[in-house]
């Protein structure tokens, strides 16, 4: 009778409070997947791409060249920033 009911509710209880931390620990992961996907295109961004080539790009195209470099990455490739719109590697 009454205490079946009663073990059900706490276990039912247990349950919930489990599937919640699953849900709360699935979102971090989710999140942190979104935000290493912005390190992985920041790095090649840095290390692999010619900035002239990227810059060429945001002159032919009228996109703000801080849209794609930070100010550090601007300050860093200053000499880079005089390349004309049509520039190809």
């Amino acid at each position: 009778g009454f205490k079946d009911v009663t073990l059900n509710e706490d276990a039912v209880r247990k349950k919930i409070v489990r599937k919640k931390e699953a849900i709360a620990k699935k979102q971090l992961q989710a999140a942190v997947k979104e935000d290493l996907k912005t390190v992985a295109l920041g790095t090649s961004k840095i290390n692999y791409m010619d900035p002239r080539i990227t810059i060429a790009w945001c002159k032919r195209n009228d996109v703000p060249i801080e849209k794609i470099f930070n100010k550090s990455l601007l300050a860093k490739f200053a000499w880079a920033m005089e390349v004309e719109p049509t520039f190809v590697f």
